[in-house]
């Protein structure tokens, strides 16, 4: 695999720190995770199961 240097300013990264560690809190990313996890278990749903 190959790798590439990428270079963007201090102040940049520390938001996209920020931005990932509020993502990573939200209700909505736990949800994903669960439904990446049910899926990897062989479960299905279908949209009502998923309030849809």
């Amino acid at each position: 695999m190959r790798q590439e240097l990428v270079t963007i300013p201090k102040q940049k990264f520390e938001q996209m720190k920020q931005e990932l560690e509020v993502l990573r809190n939200s209700k909505l990313y736990k949800r994903l995770l669960e439904f990446e996890k049910n899926l990897g278990e062989g479960k299905r749903f279908t949209r009502q199961d998923l309030g849809f």
